[in-house]
């Protein structure tokens, strides 16, 4: 009993350092020097319109001292202030020339929507102002050998809309970016300009009646610094 409890401790101890060799070789594999690398920049955030499919259609709408009353509503449009904001990227080069981006972003801008009302000729608008989330998540190609190493990420996520007056909303989206970094005389350390594109369905904040149906791209240029572990 006690020879196979000793062969028993001792398979398990193999077994053990068995299973830390293959964790230490697979984290020296996925995080070795340079093959990983955390980033946080500053943006600018510049939104235009693809498609617009509005419908006219008859609504209960605020009225003017308080209540609603019904109108016809048409011709909604939608726009966007430019804003500021700022966004973090980990990415992890398992390859020399490719690898994974997580990204997180943030901004606060005002949607402006416009449309009329059948019972005046008057232009009606109102603002929204809201800050917009990113979660994204990009395949990036990255040529190492080259001194200012360009890339091409390409992926999608989600981005979440919170007003201060109406629920949050989710959209889906795609991502787009392409740019290079800047190493310096610190190795760990370097500089990353890029383009970003955004390409989602323009929130409406569950309103019918001023929903324009738009898709858009905000366009996003971008100046980083980076850490390489």
């Amino acid at each position: 009993m006690k020879q196979l409890l000793r062969t028993t401790a001792i398979t398990l101890v193999a077994l053990g350092a068995s299973a830390s060799a293959a964790n230490a070789q697979f984290y020296k594999d996925v995080f070795k020097p340079h093959g990983a690398s955390i980033s946080v920049g500053g943006t600018g955030l510049f939104s235009t319109p693809l498609e617009s499919n509005p419908t006219s259609g008859t609504f209960n709408v605020p009225r003017v001292g308080g209540g609603t009353l019904s109108e016809t509503v048409s011709n909604q449009h939608q726009d966007t202030t430019w804003s500021a904001g700022f966004i973090t990227s980990l990415q992890f080069h398992p390859k020399p020339w490719a690898g994974l981006e997580l990204n997180y972003g943030f901004s606060r801008f005002s949607e402006v929507y416009s449309y009329n009302y059948s019972s005046t000729p008057t232009v009606q608008s109102s603002k929204v102002t809201t800050d917009m989330h990113e979660y994204t998540a990009a395949y990036q190609f990255h040529p190492k050998h080259i001194l200012f190493q360009p890339f091409v990420n390409v992926g999608g996520g989600y981005v979440e809309f919170i007003p201060g007056t109406a629920s949050s909303q989710f959209r889906e989206t795609g991502l787009l970016e392409a740019g290079f970094d800047i190493p310096t005389h610190t190795k760990h350390i370097g500089f990353r300009i890029e383009g970003r594109s955004l390409y989602y369905r323009a929130p409406n904040f569950e309103n019918s009646a001023i929903s324009t149906r738009s898709w858009r791209v905000t366009t996003e240029p971008s100046i980083s610094t980076y850490y390489r572990f």
